[in-house]
């Protein structure tokens, strides 16, 4: 199958994607159609199903806002089955929209999270901090990370405002605090929380670590390099990385960007051998340090 295709496929379970990319919308759509051609073809002879109901099979452009004005419509069919496009889709638990500016996730999750606040404010009678604080761990905290690297970056400072202060109104309930109280590094710290930004910050540094230490795909290992350096021999010493050229906002926002620059950012003791959780400790702590010298600079979230 991988054969006859030339376009990426991505697999995850049952669900599979084609991604293809070029300049010019008729390639896109020539590429597009014929490796779904070959792919139904292959799901018959292999005695698979594909479901082509609209809320199963999907197909949207991804570009630059100026360039999806100009552009035409995808005519992407199967069989005179022509496959809907879509302005924005759910894949595998994350809304993506044709700009990728995440919007929709952000506003997703924060509702998401308001709902479960909300829920968790009617019980708080029964709860002890340590109750509180385990379940907004496990069902709020999650919200925040998934597949932040992809959606976070892009959003406006307004939505990001937003989103630190839904996040803000979960630690006041952990800490039982009013709803108007200033939050300071303290109490922070004592939820063992980041801000979002220095979080999502956190979560990409681990996928870097991991690309080079195991544990990522290999279109996430793809993505960084290593400057080269022939003073430096020790295969685990990725002191700095190779920073693509990126010109606009969009590029720079992407993982491929974000990461070296955040990497490069670290101090080398930081980056020495050592397991991933660990890495994630002292990513922590540098963040946190950071946070307490904006504080002293009179920085304080409310």
């Amino acid at each position: 199958m991988a054969q006859a295709v030339k376009s990426e496929i991505y697999l995850y379970a049952d669900d599979s994607c084609l991604l293809f990319q070029h300049k010019d919308l008729h390639i896109i759509d020539e590429h597009l159609n014929a490796d779904f051609r070959n792919l139904c073809a292959w799901f018959v002879d292999n005695k698979l199903s594909i479901h082509f109901g609209e809320d199963k099979t999907k197909c949207i452009l991804f570009a630059s806002k100026n360039r999806i004005k100009r552009v035409g419509k995808l005519n992407i069919s199967y069989n005179n089955i022509e496959i809907k496009q879509h302005q924005k889709l759910c894949y595998l638990g994350a809304w993506l929209d044709e700009t990728m500016s995440g919007v929709d996730m952000a506003l997703k999750n924060i509702r998401k999270i308001n709902n479960r606040l909300k829920f968790l404010h009617r019980k708080d009678q029964y709860l002890s901090y340590k109750i509180r604080r385990l379940l907004c761990n496990a069902i709020i905290q999650p919200i925040f990370d998934y597949a932040c690297s992809s959606w976070y970056p892009n959003l406006t400072k307004k939505l990001k405002l937003r989103l630190q202060s839904t996040q803000n109104k979960t630690i006041r309930f952990c800490l039982k605090l009013g709803s108007q109280s200033s939050l300071t590094y303290k109490e922070f710290e004592k939820i063992n929380w980041l801000p979002v930004e220095d979080r999502v910050s956190q979560c990409i540094l681990s996928h870097v670590f991991k690309s080079f230490n195991g544990g990522c795909p290999e279109y996430i290992v793809e993505l960084f390099s290593q400057v080269e350096n022939q003073a430096i021999s020790t295969r685990q010493n990725y002191s700095r990385l190779h920073q693509p050229n990126r010109k606009t906002n969009l590029g720079k926002n992407t993982i491929s960007y974000t990461g070296p620059t955040l990497w490069n950012r670290l101090p080398n003791n930081i980056k020495v051998d050592m397991t991933l959780n660990t890495f994630k400790h002292k990513i922590k702590d540098h963040y946190f340090h950071q946070f307490q010298q904006r504080e002293n600079n009179n920085f304080i979230y409310y």
